[in-house]
């Protein structure tokens, strides 16, 4: 058996064989492959160049068409970011450029070119402008695709009896059709929900939930008449970062505050108890929830509530207890030491309203804490029930924590303002 002969990388002890050390130079295997990836470091950042595909282009159409277009990784290249975000350029998308965005997906579809980037153009275009579908929606169901559900928001009357017809005869796709249907929303899709409620359909047993509540994951249910019940507010206020240097204007408090530290503690991890949203109701942005009182808090344990719904007893003075209908999960790991508050981004809220369904689909990324609005779920619809009531809460706020902390998963808050119980729950991917 050959010698080994010591790796002659200064400071490293290793040893190789002399084959080895023919190949490598001397040095073995993990410094020769060190060596390597830092040659290949080297070379890319003295080769590396950049690159404007935005160059000369103002027509924001061609500009959001270059944004969607896949492209390959390439180490040598360094991609030019465009100045603003997508959700900002089709905010301002004029009517005619918002047909010419969807004319072009209606051309990546009917060519089968790129259907996942078609997809992404038609949501983009019904969360960020609120945009009701047309050539884009037909291109999309001649492919017999139902999902995602949303793409069917306020459809017209033609594709509304063209589901319910086929959610009859189409198993397979019954799920996605009965959301479909749900996005709709319209009075007669209110009034077949109802009818189902009263006697439900043969089908009805192959599912795991009853055909009505499909309604929730558009954001609302039937009431007990058998009417249409939203359970969000259509108004909605984003939450940015505010930039370090920008000062707290004295004498003008924020409507509404967020995570803010609570003066109690949670009676099951003994953690600090955290202000999620703290409203001032007497400040214009909050009047759309029409409560009589001076302040809301709604409050959580930001690490028990990642395992179940918390409940709150608030007033409207500002108060807040522990409510006696929590129950501790099945599942409450240990608290290591919570929230890192001082690593969190000081946000703010917009003077700025909103589009109702901005963070409607989460898929698109765009930063999601906000007050009223569609909540941005990343799994099933989860609206809590008022322990006290048993009527489904109203969705209130929720709080971003990629956007807060570059971390994962929103809080979601809620409120039932008969029995004035708050709650938060939360969801990640």
């Amino acid at each position: 058996m050959s010698e080994r002969l010591p790796c002659q990388t200064p400071g490293c002890t290793g040893t190789i064989l002399p084959a080895t050390a023919l190949k490598t130079g001397g040095i073995c295997m993990p410094c020769y492959q060190q060596k390597k990836a830092m040659e290949k470091q080297a070379y890319i950042e003295q080769n590396r160049k950049e690159v404007n595909r935005y160059a000369g282009i103002h027509d924001p159409v061609e500009i959001l068409t270059i944004m969607h277009s896949p492209r390959k990784p390439d180490p040598l290249i360094k991609e030019v970011p465009y100045p603003r975000t997508a959700q900002e350029l089709y905010r301002g998308l004029t009517e005619e450029e918002r047909e010419r965005m969807e004319s072009y997906a209606v051309h990546l579809l009917e060519e089968e070119e790129d259907v996942d980037q078609a997809e992404m153009i038609l949501v983009s275009l019904l969360c960020f402008t609120d945009t009701r579908l047309g050539p884009g929606l037909d291109s999309f169901l001649r492919t017999e695709n139902y999902n995602p559900p949303i793409l069917f928001k306020d459809a017209d009357a033609q594709i509304r009896d063209r589901l319910i017809a086929q959610v009859e005869s189409d198993p397979a796709n019954r799920n996605l059709l009965l959301l479909a249907l749900a996005w709709i929303g319209d009075e007669e899709v209110v009034r077949l929900f109802a009818a189902w409620r009263q006697s439900p359909p043969e089908w009805a047993s192959t599912l795991y939930q009853a055909p009505e509540t499909y309604a929730r994951e558009a954001g609302w249910e039937l009431d007990a008449g058998g009417g249409k019940r939203q359970l969000y507010h259509p108004e909605c206020y984003p939450f940015l970062v505010s930039r370090e240097d920008t000062p707290e204007m004295p004498g003008a408090p924020a409507a509404v505050q967020m995570l803010r530290t609570g003066t109690d503690t949670c009676p099951w991890c003994g953690g600090g108890l955290t202000v999620l949203f703290d409203y001032d109701l007497q400040h214009p942005q909050t009047g759309f929830m029409e409560l009589p009182g001076k302040r809301l808090r709604i409050a959580a344990c930001m690490h028990c509530s990642c395992y179940g719904t918390l409940y709150m007893k608030a007033d409207l003075e500002g108060g807040y207890v522990w409510s006696e209908y929590n129950t501790v999960p099945e599942y409450l790991p240990d608290n290591t030491g919570g929230p890192a508050f001082n690593t969190w981004h000081r946000m703010q809220l917009s003077e700025q309203p909103a589009g109702t369904f901005e963070s409607a689909h989460w898929i698109l990324e765009a930063p999601a804490s906000q007050i009223g609005g569609h909540p941005a779920w990343i799994q099933d619809a989860d609206y809590p029930v008022c322990p006290c009531c048993s009527r489904t809460m109203t969705f209130a706020a929720q709080a971003d924590m990629g956007q807060v902390a570059e971390d994962e998963g929103i809080y979601y808050s809620f409120l039932c303002r008969e029995c004035l119980i708050t709650a938060v729950n939360y969801q990640q991917t």
